[in-house]
């Protein structure tokens, strides 16, 4: 049987060291939305800013595995990829 995967993350590093430097990482909540998570502020993107990134790191999930959103609350999709909004406070 033929394995087939999705990319589901990406983190990007930022910096001359793998020690130093910043991160920010590009998580797929469902098949046609996105997340740029940077520090404190998450925005949706689009797939294609997600793509041209330099990756430091792919994350992949098995096809035809439901998505993690799926188990949880449903959240409101994007109005706007270029509104950006705030994590939760704790």
């Amino acid at each position: 049987e033929e394995l087939r995967y999705q990319l589901f993350a990406v983190v990007k590093h930022s910096g001359f060291r793998p020690t130093a430097g910043h991160y920010v990482c590009y998580i797929r909540s469902s098949p046609n939305i996105w997340h740029k998570m940077n520090d404190s502020r998450v925005t949706c993107v689009e797939e294609e800013a997600v793509l041209s990134q330099e990756a430091y790191i792919l994350l992949y999930a098995k096809q035809d595995i439901p998505w993690f959103s799926t188990a949880i609350e449903v959240q409101k999709p994007c109005a706007d990829p270029g509104i950006s909004d705030s994590s939760p406070k704790s």
